[in-house]
């Protein structure tokens, strides 16, 4: 996988993610949603400087 292609991957997931919590704020699910888009965010930001772990990317 290519590290742009995991970066646009994560991004798109938490910003999904986002839109599902905004749904309906305070509930289980939007805390779960909300829970969701902070990984993806953090495997996006792993991508970008180099520490992800989930698979071997390509420059």
């Amino acid at each position: 996988m290519k590290r742009t292609e995991a970066i646009k991957f994560h991004t798109e997931e938490a910003e999904a993610s986002d839109r599902l919590a905004a749904l309906a704020p305070g509930t289980p699910g939007a805390r779960q949603c909300a829970a969701n888009a902070a990984d993806h965010r953090s495997y996006a930001e792993a991508a970008r400087v180099g520490d992800y772990e989930l698979a071997d990317l390509e420059d």
